[in-house]
């Protein structure tokens, strides 16, 4: 039983259903009456007069006299500025009119003004940046990605060129009559099932060698079928083939033009009738196969001491791919948890072995060597760093409630087993779910939550069921969204999508100044910051407690990636907090061990930092100038993964001492102490849970300790959930995921709340009930 440490009381009897009656339904009317926010910013000026004091604040002339270098006078505004920014006078009427009457010429002359200062303050800072270094991670990584994400298709697109022997041997066409029952159609037929020519390095497949081709012939006096041009080569590959056998071709025309000559004499003494038919096309197999071995003896005694020059043929560049592309995924950690290490290795020999019978042995091992020595030595060298936690649920038994909610709560909403087949490893679950999946259509209703203290007020998006009513048993969910992100974000509308056709109510708070929410002082968004979780979570507790003061609606928070890390501090921070669950998807709980994971620093984080600083000072390059100077600003150029950016912009902007100061504010577990003491992740005073994949490719497992240590930690209100496959905020599911969406992270957070909910009413458990 968990109790509070202030008033001594059970926390599990806060939840126990009131006598009082609950009210049926809800209006959303009635909800948006008790919330009691405003529709428009409640901190900026009224609607008449904001848009002159911008042009104000932001004219031409007053902002590019501080840069001494200057890109465009104040008189030289022209409709291309506009063009350029496209979505600035739209973000200016959304965030200051909310009213489509504003006449359009002022919204473009805001957004004007806006976007040419924007631009002129970016390009001054960048002037004497080395724009290829600023790019350079980003290109890097870029390059990583496509060999990581395409690998699986290259080399089942190589091997397959490798391994599949041609099927066009040479193409004898003696008459347009090459059925098996004419005496060419035998021959050719014979020829074709030896399979001899596909063998001879002096006569490779592609070459057409019309000399040969009329010697063959000359003997028919019927009219002869142009032969067809070989449809698996270029002429250009078909010209460099024949160039360079040109000389070992000649010499062995001849003896092939006799045996054909034979036969055909032969044949035309003979002349077999109907009967005799079988047993001449037996001796003209015979006769042409011992001729054969006649002239491989005598012109070719050993494949492989008598190769002809090598050529640069497709084979041997899908060779050199599939060796370079086996190399790096037997050295990837992604695959190597999704595989065996040994299986990639093998694969890597396959691939060398085959070539060996295609090439030959001294150009298939040349090629290899240097690649297959490069890629042995990285593996014996570097640490793939994989996970060592086992997947599965850990939660404290001991902890009756938490142990009556697991009891309650499905299996299979627990469980990612239909994962996406032909998504093999965690960085296709990532990144292809937004590239494949729909996102729904959603509406929703805007409210600002003010921050008097701060004189700053942040964005509350609630969307409510079409009916516009709210059951009394239902779930007001409070969504936070990951970096750089808002309402907007695929899987958050998808995720609001489905509760709210379950008739729950769906409130999304947009980070400061993201999305549409601005800005009016200094203090910029940072993510060590829980002020403004706790105002929303307390605007929406006070709205519960008016239309539904007997318990009926639950507060649910739910959080992904950066903004699961902030409602796991927020709720480690505060133990009276005013949510009732929380769930975390893809989200550190220790912070500062989040920049020791090499893999998505190099990978991932580039692009990261990338749209995070281009939203920064594409928005607020005023505040940034006012607060860093420019070598500072040059630093947070040269960033080269978030790690970098968080250290050069949110460290000396918001006055922390250090990185670590940082990340130690940001992380729940970032005072966690393994061995005795176990910091703020002790204060969880309502159930968390944290949902996490073991092939995130970009948030690190080890930020997670010993689960078992944490999750008995406190009162044991702590429950970690880690899947085997998933990605980040990924978890696609079915071979068509687009089908689905991210309907996995909504049906397991959903299960959860409604288990909790249904213990909190029935406080004796299900079984107990229906015993009664």
């Amino acid at each position: 039983v968990v109790f509070d440490s202030e008033n001594n009381t059970n926390i599990s009897a806060k939840n126990t259903t009131s006598t009082k009656a609950m009210p049926h339904k809800i209006t959303a009317d009635d909800f948006l009456e008790a919330l009691d926010l405003p529709s428009e910013h409640p901190y900026v000026q009224p609607r008449d007069n904001i848009f002159e004091d911008e042009k104000q604040e932001w004219s031409i002339s007053s902002y590019v006299s501080s840069w001494k270098d200057s890109l465009t006078p104040s008189n030289s505004i022209g409709p291309n500025i506009e063009c350029n920014f496209p979505s600035l006078s739209w973000t200016m009427r959304r965030q200051y009119s909310h009213d489509d009457s504003i006449e359009d010429d002022v919204c473009r002359g805001v957004g004007r003004s806006i976007a040419t200062a924007t631009h002129q303050s970016v390009a001054s800072y960048s002037n004497e940046l080395d724009f290829f270094q600023e790019i350079k991670p980003c290109m890097v990584a870029m390059f990583h990605m496509n060999i990581i994400l395409w690998a699986p298709l290259v080399l089942i697109v190589c091997i397959k060129k490798l391994y599949v022997p041609r099927r066009t041997p040479l193409h004898y066409h003696l008459d347009q009559d090459c059925s098996p029952k004419s005496s060419s159609g035998q021959k050719r037929f014979a020829i074709q099932k030896a399979g001899y020519f596909n063998a001879i390095p002096s006569f490779p497949s592609c070459m057409s060698m019309p000399s040969l081709r009329h010697s063959t012939m000359a003997h028919d006096k019927r009219e002869r079928q142009t032969p067809q041009p070989y449809q698996n080569n270029t002429s250009f590959e078909r010209l460099l083939l024949s160039l360079s056998l040109f000389l070992s071709a000649i010499s062995s025309m001849a003896s092939f033009s006799a045996i054909f000559s034979i036969e055909e004499k032969k044949e035309e003494a003979e002349k077999p009738n109907t009967n005799e038919k079988s047993e001449s096309n037996e001796d003209t197999k015979d006769s042409l196969f011992e001729g054969y071995r006649r002239v491989r003896s005598s012109s070719i005694s050993d494949d492989s001491t008598s190769q002809g020059p090598f050529v640069f043929t497709s084979e041997w560049v899908a060779y050199v791919v599939a060796l370079i592309f086996t190399a790096v995924v037997m050295n990837d950690a992604m695959y190597v948890l999704a595989f065996p290490q040994t299986n990639l290795v093998a694969l890597h020999l396959f691939v060398i072995y085959i070539s060996l019978k295609r090439f030959g042995s001294r150009v298939a091992l040349v090629t290899a060597l240097p690649i297959s020595v490069i890629a042995f030595y990285v593996m014996a060298h570097q640490d793939l760093d994989l996970p060592t936690i086992e997947s599965g649920l850990y939660y404290d038994e001991t902890n009756p409630f938490i142990s009556e909610v697991i009891r309650e709560w499905p299996v299979d909403k627990r469980t990612y087993e239909n994962g996406t087949p032909w998504m093999l490893t965690g960085d296709t679950r990532t990144g292809l779910p937004f590239m494949v999946n729909k996102v729904p259509q959603q509406k929703f209703i805007r409210r600002w939550v003010p921050l008097p203290e701060e004189n700053e007020a942040i964005l509350l998006d609630i969307a409510f069921p079409d009916s516009m009513i709210i059951n009394a048993d239902k779930r007001v969910y409070l969504l936070l969204h990951g970096i750089n992100g808002d309402s907007n974000e695929g899987y958050v509308v998808d995720f609001a999508h489905r509760q709210v056709s379950q008739g729950n109510v769906v409130a999304v708070m947009v980070s400061r100044g993201l999305g549409d929410s601005t800005i009016i002082g200094d203090n910029l968004l940072h993510f060590a910051r829980v002020s403004e979780v706790k105002a929303a979570a307390r605007a929406l507790k006070k709205a519960i407690n008016v239309v539904s003061p007997d318990e009926g609606l639950l507060l649910v928070g739910v959080g992904f990636s950066m903004g699961a890390i902030t409602l796991s501090n927020y709720v480690a921070s505060d133990p009276d907090c005013d949510l009732d669950v929380a769930i975390a998807f893809s989200g550190a709980l220790d912070t500062k061990q989040q920049m020791h994971f090499r893999r998505s620093a190099s990978l991932w984080q580039p692009f990261i930092a990338k749209a995070m600083r281009d939203t920064l000072f594409s928005r607020y390059s005023t505040q940034i100038r006012n607060k860093l100077d420019l070598e500072q600003v040059k630093e947070v150029m040269k960033a080269k993964n978030l790690v970098d950016f968080d250290r050069s912009f949110f460290v000396p902007y918001n006055n922390f001492e250090g990185l670590d100061e940082y990340y130690y504010r940001m992380g729940a577990m970032s005072d966690f102490e393994l061995n005795s003491y176990e910091g703020r992740i002790g204060n969880v005073s309502i159930p968390l849970l944290c949902i996490q994949s073991l092939d995130d490719p970009i948030g690190y497992w080890k930020t997670f300790h010993d689960p078992t240590r944490v999750s008995t930690s406190g009162n044991g209100n702590t429950v970690l959930l880690f899947t085997e496959t998933g990605g980040h905020v990924g978890w696609p599911l079915g071979w068509n995921p687009s089908l689905n969406g991210w309907r996995w992270m909504s049906d397991a957070a959903s299960s959860f709340a409604e288990s909790i909910d249904r213990v909190r009413r029935n406080p004796l458990g299900t079984d107990a009930v229906n015993d009664a």
